[in-house]
C-alpha cells in the first residue's frame, strides 16, 4: 500500500486501497494479527510515550492511587 501511494500521490483514492484496507479490522482487533492492511486509531495514540507490562502498569495506578489518598488524608489532618 505504501508503494501506492507513493506511486499515485495525491491521485490515489479508495478504490485503489480497497483490496488492502476491506476487511482488516475483524484481522486486527479479533485476531491481532496487526500485519493485515491499514487500520486507524485515534489522536490519543500520540498520547503514549511508554507501553508497560502489565505489571508495571497495576504497580504504578496503585503508587499513584496510594499517593493521592495520603495527600489527601493529610490535607484533612491538617485542616
Amino acid at each position: 500500500m505504501i508503494a501506492k501511494a507513493k506511486e499515485l500521490g495525491e491521485k490515489i483514492t479508495f478504490d485503489d486501497i480497497i483490496d488492502e484496507v476491506a476487511g482488516v479490522y475483524p484481522r486486527i482487533k479479533k485476531e491481532g494479527e496487526m500485519e493485515a492492511g491499514a487500520w486507524s486509531c485515534g489522536m490519543v495514540a500520540g498520547l503514549i510515550n511508554d507501553i508497560p507490562s502489565c505489571q508495571e502498569l497495576v504497580d504504578r495506578i496503585m503508587t499513584e492511587a496510594e499517593q493521592i489518598i495520603t495527600d489527601r488524608l493529610m490535607g484533612f489532618q491538617n485542616a
